[in-house]
């Protein structure tokens, strides 16, 4: 292999070298992750508002049940004065009815309050569990996605590593000038500076070679550049 052509093997590792140093970056199972991220972080949110309106529902019902008792506990009273015979005067038999009718209607809605709000936690105590169902399942997915993304980023650093290596062992054979005017293009214009002579077109431009610039690439012994398009030459059989 002459020193061209060294050059442009040297090129195709430093491709393969940027596509698995992008692909690295740009994983597709990485978005997945971010994602799934992103969807555990809404669900616990979810659950931790649903877990505060649950207390504060919670408490709600316990004072509305305390109510109920205080007040059935009340009727009680008033009922065995009423009807057992400690009361005889007329008035203060009608004020005891009232306050009777008055506390059976504040009673019948505090227990028409509890059972709307038993119905509100029981909604709350379902959306809760299927809520921890689905977190548990994402963990569950997110695990194995990172394990996905771990495996795919070792493989793909092994061989990188490898391309490395066989970069440096192949940089070593090819004089510093020539791979200093290689590097300079790339500085220059990036992209694909060495290209290979396809019959008489450049491999980069694919504009036509002038014979001359043909005959002076074959030997692949001295830098030619493409008069269009400034790219090295390598002519390969």
């Amino acid at each position: 292999m002459t020193e061209i052509q060294s050059l442009l093997k040297l090129q195709e590792l430093d491709m393969e070298c940027l596509a698995l140093e992008t692909a690295l970056k740009e994983l597709p199972v990485q978005q997945e992750i971010d994602k799934s991220l992103e969807r555990l972080s809404t669900l616990r949110e979810r659950l931790s508002s649903a877990g505060l309106e649950l207390n504060r529902l919670s408490k709600e019902q316990k004072h509305e049940e305390w109510e109920i008792n205080d007040t059935t506990a009340t009727v009680s009273s008033i009922s065995r004065k009423l009807y057992g015979g400690e009361v005889t005067n007329p008035r203060e038999i009608e004020n005891m009815r009232y306050r009777l009718d008055t506390l059976e209607a504040t009673k019948s809605k505090l227990e028409d309050n509890v059972i709307g709000l038993m119905e509100k936690v029981e909604a709350l105590e379902s959306e809760i569990s299927e809520v921890n169902q689905e977190i548990t399942q994402k963990e569950a997915e997110l695990g194995e996605l990172i394990g996905k993304r771990d495996f795919e980023i070792a493989a793909m650093s092994a061989k990188l590593s490898d391309i490395i290596g066989d970069r440096e062992r192949l940089r070593v054979q090819i004089p510093d000038s020539l791979v200093k005017k290689y590097e300079q293009l790339l500085r220059d214009r990036g992209g694909s500076v060495v290209v290979p002579i396809k019959g008489k077109i450049c491999g980069g431009c694919h504009v036509a070679l002038p014979s001359s610039i043909v005959i002076l690439a074959k030997p692949n012994n001295t830098v030619v550049r493409c008069e269009n398009c400034g790219r090295i030459l390598c002519w390969q059989e």
